[in-house]
């Protein structure tokens, strides 16, 4: 009787299996405190179109029971969640300035450590000179994985107070 010799060692890699998961929610991921309108949502400072953007302006008629409204809040913030810690030290802001949105009185900035919203440190602002320019903030190297501004208007309780981004870019 004769018998075949045995082979050394296999030379095809055994299967890689793993769980079938869902795909991660996008990001970017733009939020915001206050919208104004419905086709101001956050997302729209990320979409790359110049003619979108968030914005917190709302004007609504009087009621029988509530008053007319269409002044500018005194706060708000925006934020963009990149999904994965990374380093920042500057945000570029395209604000829109018309007769209802103008350039922010103050910018502040944090960044998402994981757990908490730590503000930045070194902050500079070179704001813009025209509509839907990018004012640029700059700030000491941060590692997060979101970035907040709060912005204060610049004309709180006035129609012309109100905050439009139409592109953020870090």
């Amino acid at each position: 009787m004769r018998t075949t010799p045995a082979r050394s060692a296999a030379t095809t890699p055994a299967a890689v299996l793993a769980p079938d998961l869902p795909a991660p929610v996008g990001h970017p991921f733009a939020d915001a405190g206050y919208s104004g309108r419905p086709d101001t949502l956050p997302a729209a400072m990320l979409d790359g179109d110049p003619a979108t953007g968030w914005s917190n302006a709302f004007v609504k008629a009087a009621t029988a029971l509530l008053p007319a409204f269409r002044g500018a809040r005194p706060r708000d913030w925006v934020s963009v969640d990149y999904g994965r810690a990374r380093d920042f030290d500057r945000v570029e802001v395209s604000f829109t300035v018309d007769a209802t949105h103008s350039l922010p009185a103050a910018v502040e900035a944090e960044v998402w450590d994981g757990g908490r919203w730590l503000p930045v440190t070194g902050a500079a602002l070179d704001p813009a000179t025209d509509s839907d320019a990018p004012t640029v903030l700059t700030f000491d190297p941060v590692r997060g994985s979101r970035l907040r501004l709060t912005l204060t208007s610049s004309a709180p309780g006035d129609p012309r107070g109100a905050l439009r981004i139409t592109n953020w870019q870090t």
